[in-house]
């Protein structure tokens, strides 16, 4: 019975994609001509548009997405404590708190399987607090298990996607992991990402690690330019996006195999020859290491806020 429903969204689709596409073919010559942030907007507003046309998609297959009761929690944390939030499907958003309390909503959808199936566990440690989406196991004898900076979690047949909204005390640090999901976070302490498929925007006033597989970086570092920490930053298909403050101490090297690498820094040198292009070099009296990594991608250094 489903399947009128699913041939109408199809034939919905492709006339959608015809009535963009139309305009697109008349002005090419224009099209050729706009810019790089032009050509960014097209992208995200096609991304968009395709996700939006998945999800149609799954509806008319698996059903429409129910959403469970939203998990919330607060509590205190001490300055020099990490928040650790451990996810496997769905986004990963965090901003400053107002205080010193904590802040965390995660909100559970699916559709084949029920978004209650997957509890949010907090576990409080002498390091802070690790808070992990815990999916149900296959195997009775290996249940999954949230613990601080890793754990068993398998997630075979189930599709709930959880998206977590977390707020963030000053002196705190953030830890946020994903798997599908993309991450973002605006933070004033240390901050530290990883995720597989998604992007990451990062803003922190100081930075140890942002990296992805599927994805692009764009990462600004604020405030602790003499911090002791080293800092990577790595995708495979992706861009690498890098802002510094002014002052910031750190031996820098950089390479992509395809795409460009550019620095406002006269500390860094490019070379540019046939082949992989890398970069090196020192900024103030260096120190920590500082390296950028990517396949399909450039590379950007810049000064100061690049937003």
């Amino acid at each position: 019975m489903k399947t009128p429903r699913f041939a109408f969204t199809l034939l919905t689709t492709a006339a959608a994609a015809a009535l963009m596409l139309a305009p697109a073919h008349a002005d090419e010559r224009s099209a050729k001509a706009k810019t790089k942030e032009s050509s960014s907007w097209s992208f995200d507003a096609f991304s968009s548009w395709v996700e939006e046309v998945a999800g149609n998609i799954s509806d008319s297959v698996s059903g429409p997405k129910r959403t469970g009761t939203p998990f919330r929690w607060t509590g205190k944390m001490a300055a020099g404590k990490i928040l650790e939030i451990r996810g496997i499907n769905g986004r990963i958003s965090a901003t400053p708190a107002s205080g010193s309390e904590a802040e965390i909503v995660a909100i559970r959808t699916g559709r084949k399987s029920d978004p209650e199936s997957v509890k949010i566990e907090v576990i409080p440690h002498a390091g802070g607090v690790t808070v992990c989406a815990v999916y149900p196991s296959r195997d009775d004898d290996r249940p999954n298990e949230c613990k601080p900076g890793g754990g068993r979690m398998n997630t075979r047949n189930n599709d709930v996607n959880v998206d977590f909204e977390v707020r963030v005390p000053r002196d705190v640090a953030f830890e946020g992991r994903s798997v599908n999901g993309g991450i973002r976070a605006e933070v004033d302490g240390r901050a530290s990402v990883t995720t597989v498929n998604g992007s990451i925007e990062i803003d922190a006033g100081a930075l140890t690690e942002a990296s992805t597989v599927n994805g692009s970086i764009r990462a600004t570092v604020r405030t602790q330019v003499n911090s002791p920490d080293d800092i990577k930053l790595s995708t495979v298909n992706g861009s690498v996006r890098l802002s510094l403050p002014e002052g910031v101490n750190a031996d820098v090297s950089a390479k992509t195999v395809n795409g460009g690498i550019t620095s406002e820094f006269d500390g860094i040198t490019v070379n540019k020859k046939w082949g992989p292009r890398t970069a090196e070099g020192r900024l103030g009296n260096g120190g920590r290491e500082l390296e950028l990594k990517t396949v399909n991608g450039g590379i950007t250094i810049s000064r100061g806020s690049d937003r």
